[in-house]
């Protein structure tokens, strides 16, 4: 066998593996749901810390959908944060960030528009590319922001564990056969679905009370506001739908 088939052949065997996933619904409203608690109980002791780590994935598609729409226009990143100290988040208000500059106002508001449509966008990516058996599409997609990741954030550290992880899960999957690893694949699929479902509804529930709060927030909303002056819920009601219409959408294959 030479070496182009080899190739071919051990691409097969991986495509493969990472395509025979089952959706569980179960699994995913679940984790969803755990998601939404600790979100909530975020400062009681321990599952502060819980929550942190719970949040990373959902928090790091966020701001890779800034980092990734600043780069397709033409903007730059200087660079992408992730926030894993609950001191440090009390002390910032914030769970991590990509520090972006635009040009010109469009392209401030393409960057924060992508921010906020990226989780539900990943979600429903994630349950119809399964749905239609190509599973492999999504976590290679996955795998793609993982190494924009790397080359943006001056954090290596993060991106690069994730990174050594995932080579060993497909090394076990495509070389040593190992069971393990390719079982393993379907609950952690679940899991990151149930993550963004519970993001997507928590960035709904956050972003409405900001616009509708009778207190000053600033947020990316009231940042496009000042700058077009279009108002506030324009904004907020544009990402309402987007994510509503998503997890429609996503519920209709899950259910069906």
């Amino acid at each position: 066998m030479d070496v182009l088939s080899e190739l071919k052949h051990y691409s097969n065997i991986l495509i493969d593996n990472f395509s025979n996933v089952n959706l569980n619904i179960y699994t995913i409203l679940i984790v969803a749901l755990l998601f939404l608690i600790l979100h909530k109980l975020r400062n009681t002791p321990i599952l502060s810390t819980i929550s942190v780590y719970f949040s990373f994935f959902p928090v790091l598609i966020h701001e890779l959908g800034h980092a990734f729409a600043a780069k397709i226009i033409g903007g730059h990143v200087d660079d992408i944060r992730m926030i894993l100290s609950e001191k440090q988040q009390k002390k910032t208000g914030v769970q991590g960030y990509a520090n972006t500059r635009a040009s010109n106002k469009l392209e401030f508001m393409v960057i924060a528009f992508f921010g906020y449509i990226a989780s539900p966008l990943m979600l429903y990516f994630g349950v119809y590319f399964a749905y239609k058996d190509m599973t492999f599409i999504f976590l290679f997609l996955c795998i793609l922001f993982l190494f924009f990741y790397f080359f943006m954030t001056k954090q290596k550290w993060i991106p690069l564990i994730l990174i050594i992880a995932v080579v060993y899960a497909c090394y076990n999957i495509i070389f040593q056969h190992y069971s393990l690893a390719t079982s393993s694949t379907t609950v952690i699929y679940n899991i990151l679905l149930g993550l963004l479902l519970g993001e997507t509804i928590q960035s709904i529930i956050i972003t409405t009370e900001a616009t509708f709060s009778k207190q000053n927030f600033e947020w990316d909303g009231t940042t496009i506001q000042n700058l077009t002056l279009i108002p506030v819920t324009f904004w907020w009601l544009i990402w309402t739908l987007f994510s509503v219409f998503s997890m429609y959408k996503v519920f209709g294959i899950l259910f069906s």
